[in-house]
């Protein structure tokens, strides 16, 4: 299961876009959420909601790293077993707390947790790799450089790296959900956004139009992995990963 986050682009900018043709084909090659919707303004507090359900009183895109005392998704698959990775393009090194030129660390959520810190974060936050490993992770998230998220650089420059990276994790068996980390209207709080999911046992060419969000997505992980639901996910409709 790969979570792919790109960068501050509404639904219909991504669907009338004539330079996102790889990502159109892989959300008709599986299925696309029609009404999926950020909860937040800026970027941060929706990666937080990602993966933990709530924000944590976070409001900026400045809030404390390693901090944060919230249980989360990435604490839950450790203690549930399920090896878990978290692959930041341009970052210098492991769990790196600064950002760096095209390296974002406000975009890099398990940077953000205290019970990751001292062991999970220095071997599981890892730069993107150059080479797939030979058997992937149970769980990536993943995120992409400040230009290859489309947050810098054209939606062109995001839908090339996608062509380049998707293809080799679908061959290794991946799920790949896309997704944005916000719009740039307030509709459902944080903007109507393109989510698709690829995979074995994802429909193919279905336009799933229930209301889903961030929290959703967190819920249906949870759901899949066999975890319980943290915070805002409880009551979120869960996002249907096979």
């Amino acid at each position: 299961m790969v979570v792919i986050v790109l960068e501050n682009h509404e639904y219909g900018s991504i669907e009338s876009s004539p330079s996102a043709p790889y990502l159109k084909a892989f959300a008709r090659g599986g299925t696309l959420f029609t009404r999926f919707h950020a909860l937040h303004h800026p970027s941060l507090p929706n990666y937080l909601e990602m993966t933990s359900g709530q924000t944590s009183g976070c409001r900026s895109d400045d809030c404390p790293k390693q901090r944060y005392r919230s249980n989360n998704l990435f604490k839950q698959l450790s203690n549930a077993g399920v090896g878990w990775a978290s692959w930041a393009e341009s970052m210098g090194s492991r769990c790196r707390t600064s950002s760096r030129g095209d390296y974002a660390s406000w975009h890099n959520p398990a940077l953000y947790y205290r019970n990751l810190k001292a062991r999970a974060c220095p071997h599981r936050d890892v730069p993107y790799p150059k080479h797939l490993p030979r058997h992937l992770p149970r769980f990536v998230f993943a995120v992409p450089n400040l230009c290859h998220d489309m947050h810098d650089c054209s939606v062109s420059a995001g839908n090339h790296w996608l062509k380049h990276h998707v293809p080799p994790l679908l061959h290794h068996g991946a799920t790949v959900i896309i997704t944005f980390d916000e719009g740039v209207t307030n509709r459902g709080g944080g903007g109507h956004i393109y989510t698709a999911m690829r995979g074995r046992g994802v429909p193919r060419g279905k336009r799933n139009g229930h209301t889903y969000s961030h929290r959703g997505l967190l819920a249906g992980l949870e759901r899949h992995y066999g975890v319980r639901r943290l915070n805002g996910a409880r009551k979120a409709r869960p996002f249907p990963i096979p």
